[in-house]
């Protein structure tokens, strides 16, 4: 199953028919392949861990979500260092405010309307909830190292979880992990943004 990748000791992703894991380099690789899917009618989302900050309100008027998440993705020899930037998806409606047209739902339609493949959805508005196409990101909130997983509860924004120890929270973290990977019905794309991590799951992965 897709989460054995991940909770307790990682297997490799040995394939299951009518299912598909792939690795994807950056999150701009990982949100291309969502977009795509949803192009082509199928419902897809994008889901993080609570690795970032979350602006609730926003001003009269807005058109657009706050882009709180922030992951920057290095350069290479052909290509310069980039910046991902995404909103999370809005905990009330977004609408145009000259024409009402919807710009993005909220949270209890996040997953099924219009919109909401552009927004980034976490563990409090993903359980529960199903899409043929899922992308993950892993934030820095758990990492790879030396064989054994690592919890970081400083890097989480989740007020009730970032005062455990790293120990406390390394449970939560694998079980929200765990409850991400397994949103999607048909594919899951996963990104890492820690190194070790990511080349952790070049091991147990295909690249997309």
């Amino acid at each position: 199953m897709i989460f054995s990748l991940l909770y307790g000791t990682p297997i490799p992703w040995t394939g299951h028919t009518g299912y598909n894991v792939h690795l994807a380099d950056d999150p701009f690789q990982l949100q291309e392949g969502i977009d795509h899917a949803t192009a082509q009618g199928h419902t897809a989302r994008t889901t993080a861990g609570f690795c970032w900050p979350w602006t609730r309100t926003r001003t009269r008027g807005a058109t657009a979500l706050p882009l709180d998440i922030t992951i920057d993705v290095p350069g290479g020899p052909d290509a310069p260092a980039r910046t991902w930037r995404a909103a999370w998806n809005a905990a009330t409606a977004l609408t145009d405010p000259d024409d009402g047209r919807p710009l993005a739902p909220h949270s209890q339609l996040w997953a099924s309307h219009t919109g909401g493949h552009q927004q980034i959805g976490c563990i409090y508005t993903a359980q529960g909830l199903e899409y043929h196409h899922a992308g993950v990101i892993i934030g820095p909130d758990l990492t790879w190292k030396n064989g054994h997983w690592h919890a970081h509860p400083q890097h989480s924004r989740d007020e009730a979880l970032r005062h455990l120890t790293p120990d406390q929270y390394l449970p939560y973290a694998l079980n929200t992990y765990r409850v991400l990977l397994t949103r999607g019905t048909h594919t899951t794309h996963i990104h890492a943004t820690d190194p070790d991590t990511h080349h952790l799951l070049q091991t147990l992965t295909r690249r997309s």
